[in-house]
């Protein structure tokens, strides 16, 4: 009887020690899954400037406002990035404020891989298309914005106005989205919105600045 109980004893433990086997090796592999399925995701975070009260510039007695077109370009933008497969953030879709703080916030918890923040420029006299990144861009960034404004370039028919570092007011202080995200991000000044020849290119070509933008990104993906 001993020996009946001890060959089973052995036979149990036998049996839980090949499970837990089984346990560790299908967790492993599951393991092994999930990681390679969330290094193949891209994720970018889209950022269109302003909203809800805080309009941005204006033109024609504030009957266009940046706000609206930071969306339109996003929302369009967006929707060509997912053509190709890649994840979007978005810091607003609807027309609601949103602020500098929690923009960040949104890219960062998403850990998304780029951070692309979209407005309209002004001034008295100013036209064409310039990219912001930081004072001390990493290489990554540099190059993300040159392929940003050589592909806006190509797809208007208005000035290139270059890469630009920093901040505006040459403070050495940089643009809030790009010194408060973890990622490699630029701020994209798409024409300016006292224009009216930027105006008329952007409500011209916007589909193909969406696809230039979406297809300069995607690139700096790979």
């Amino acid at each position: 009887m001993r020996e009946i109980k001890k060959s089973i004893n052995k036979q149990l433990v036998l049996g839980f020690v090949l499970i837990l086997i089984c346990f560790l090796i299908a967790v492993k592999a599951l393991s092994s899954i999930t990681t390679v399925i969330f290094e193949d995701i891209n994720i970018v975070c889209l950022d269109p400037g302003h909203g809800g009260e805080d309009v941005g510039a204006t033109y024609n007695s504030k009957t266009r406002l940046e706000k609206n077109d930071n969306l339109d370009l996003a929302l369009k933008v967006k929707a060509e990035l997912e053509k190709m497969d890649v994840k979007v953030i978005m810091t607003r879709e609807t027309d609601t404020f949103v602020s500098l703080k929690d923009r960040c916030k949104t890219a960062n918890r998403g850990r998304a891989d780029l951070f692309v923040s979209l407005h309209r420029n002004s001034s008295s006299d100013g036209t064409g298309i310039e990219v912001w990144i930081k004072d001390q861009p990493s290489e990554q960034e540099e190059k993300l914005a040159k392929d940003i404004l050589t592909a806006l370039v190509n797809s208007s028919e208005i000035p290139e106005r270059g890469v630009k570092k920093g901040y505006r007011d040459s403070t050495g202080n940089n643009y809030y989205v790009n010194a408060n995200t973890n990622m490699t991000s630029c701020l994209v000044e798409v024409g300016f919105i006292s224009n009216e020849v930027d105006n008329a290119d952007f409500d011209k070509n916007i589909d193909a600045y969406a696809k230039s933008i979406a297809k300069a990104i995607y690139d700096n993906l790979q």
